[in-house]
């Protein structure tokens, strides 16, 4: 379901992209150091954008290398580190544990269940350091489990539940921003959650999965649904922008310049491309 908070890269100078970059090498190695290679193949778009937040938010003190790894053995690639990267790579390992689980249940596939059995031994710490954040993500899962089994098309209910979970990710303290990062995550994560439902309802459609659009595809019209899906996906983004408008993070800053790239333009780099692919075969 990750992936769709990506960064709009023509909208970026060559040191916003290096840095950009060593924010996400930061949490790949984050994630290989504390959860293996299994936390690795759960790095995400997404992931990177919470620490970059929170690392702006917070001032976080944080250092600034470069280095080579498996992936990349010829060029150097810059790598950041601090608390927060640490932090997303605790929620990362999480998320994935759970995701591989379900993609257990739901497709038997062996590899998944092979994962999350690897993840499975880190979750006591987990919970442990992060209980708010656990609690949270199980019951959102659970409740988003059943309401999908039911075949629900309550959107409102599907988006604020997986919403309410990203909420909790992102307001990683209980403090004064704790309320305007909880708002900017549910919205946020009902715009993921959505955009996901997006770009899968013809191959979930071909493997008989729910999708929380496909009533909406049935009822209207092709015109007319992409209009709404459209409307939708700005409604929750506009939640996000303006919960973050709230906190205290400049603009013109190296971090603050990706954040606001992200937030008004990146993430809505992938829903041009599949609306774009989709007319295309609609016209075909």
């Amino acid at each position: 379901m990750f992936g769709y908070v990506t960064i709009y890269r023509k909208g970026l100078a060559d040191t916003d992209m290096d840095r950009y970059q060593a924010y996400y090498c930061g949490l790949c190695g984050a994630l290989g150091r504390k959860y293996g290679r299994t936390g690795q193949l759960a790095l995400s778009y997404d992931m990177a954008f919470t620490a970059i937040l929170l690392t702006a938010l917070y001032d976080a003190p944080t250092a600034f290398s470069d280095g080579r790894c498996v992936p990349h053995p010829i060029k150097k690639r810059p790598r950041a580190d601090n608390e927060f990267l640490d932090y997303a790579a605790d929620m990362t390992a999480a998320l994935a544990y759970y995701n591989f689980l379900d993609d257990w249940q739901d497709d038997h596939r062996r590899a998944s269940l092979a994962q999350a059995q690897k993840l499975e031994a880190y979750l006591p710490a987990l919970r442990e350091t992060h209980p708010r954040q656990m609690q949270t993500m199980a019951a959102m899962l659970d409740k988003m489990n059943a309401l999908e089994h039911a075949g629900s098309h309550d959107l409102d209910a599907l988006c604020n539940t997986f919403g309410a979970l990203l909420g909790e990710v992102f307001a990683c303290r209980d403090d004064i921003w704790a309320p305007a990062l909880r708002g900017m995550g549910q919205g946020l994560g009902a715009f993921i959650y959505l955009m996901d439902a997006y770009d899968d309802l013809e191959k979930d459609a071909k493997k008989g999965r729910f999708n929380a659009l496909r009533q909406l595809a049935d009822e209207l019209p092709p015109a007319a649904y992409e209009q709404h899906c459209h409307e939708l996906l700005t409604q929750q983004m506009g939640r996000c922008a303006q919960q973050f408008e709230m906190l205290p993070i400049l603009k013109d800053t190296p971090e603050g310049k990706l954040l606001y790239n992200t937030i008004y333009s990146g993430v809505w780099s992938k829903y041009a491309l599949v609306r774009k692919h989709r007319e295309a075969k609609r016209h075909d």
